[in-house]
């Protein structure tokens, strides 16, 4: 162990435990021994400005009320989030999403039976949000063929009422 981890060391064993009563005094609701590992962490990164600190236990006691400040508005942003959630889910259970699923699978085992090359037209188009022409030079062909290419799949997957690839409002189906 080098000096600095020895110093280190030292001054960790010495303070822990004052940092620990420190952190269930003012939030017992939090994990003490995570908090307690976020300060000396920092403590750690920031050890040089640590040892030249006339007063260390006080300077722990600094970090650690920062640290303790970081995850009240953290908890405060996740209850706001939670309560947005709960607001627009509306009375009673949540919806069955057991259709949707059976769909997702479905159109996901008609999606690996595609050629590779249409697979990636899909994934270029669909996923990536590309326009036709840019997939169309990702995928080293011209648009034309590209979107002839698109038409015939949109027509099979329609034929099975799927709509895998979105059409674009005025571009014939393809973007």
């Amino acid at each position: 162990m080098t000096e600095p981890e020895q110093r280190f060391t030292a001054l960790y064993q010495l303070h822990y435990e004052d940092i620990a009563r420190y952190v269930r005094r003012r939030a017992p609701e939090l994990d003490c021994r995570d908090t307690v590992a976020e300060v000396f962490l920092t403590a750690w990164r920031r050890f040089a400005e640590l040892e030249r600190s006339p007063l260390p236990l006080p300077w722990l006691y600094g970090v650690a009320r920062r640290v303790l400040a970081n995850a009240f508005r953290g908890a405060a942003r996740a209850e706001a989030l939670i309560e947005r959630v709960a607001a627009h889910a509306g009375p009673g259970q949540a919806p069955d999403h057991a259709e949707q699923t059976e769909t997702r699978l479905a159109v996901a085992r008609l999606f690996d039976q595609l050629p590779e090359p249409d697979r990636e037209a899909v994934r270029l188009i669909a996923w990536e949000g590309l326009t036709s022409r840019e997939a169309a030079a990702v995928l080293g062909c011209n648009p034309a063929a590209l979107a002839m290419r698109l038409h015939r799949l949109r027509r099979r997957l329609r034929a099975r009422h799927i709509e895998l690839i979105p059409a674009m409002p005025g571009t014939g189906g393809t973007r």
